[in-house]
């Protein structure tokens, strides 16, 4: 199956696999000038960059790693286990939040959520 990118999508992957691993990060502000190297009439802000890495990730299932210094493509499985632990880690805080806006214990509310889906 052939992945289809939009512009912007496409021009954020290039830009990445020249940061293959962690140790090759590029940092957020590099990305973004980068970017708009690419897009000088319709500039990109932090804010786009951030949203389009999020929907390569999670609607195409690319592996991008992100860090306190910036983003890169994992590659190694502990890489890419580290990112998915961010993402579960993510997603249990979330849970955490809405359990307890709801007043409801955390693995009660787990067990609802397992009934839902």
């Amino acid at each position: 199956m052939i992945k289809k990118f939009n512009s912007l999508e496409a021009t954020i992957l290039k830009i990445l696999n020249g940061h293959k691993g962690r140790k090759n990060v590029v940092s957020r502000v590099d990305l973004v000038d980068r970017v708009n190297q690419h897009w000088p009439l319709f500039p990109v802000d932090d804010r786009q960059i951030r949203k389009t890495i999020k929907h390569l990730v999670t609607q195409h299932g690319i592996a991008i790693g992100s860090c306190n210094w910036g983003y890169f493509m994992a590659i190694t499985p502990q890489e890419i286990e580290e990112v998915c632990e961010y993402y579960d880690g993510y997603g249990l805080s979330s849970l955490y939040v809405s359990a307890k806006l709801r007043k409801i214990e955390m693995k009660d509310y787990l067990g609802q959520l397992s009934l839902k889906f």
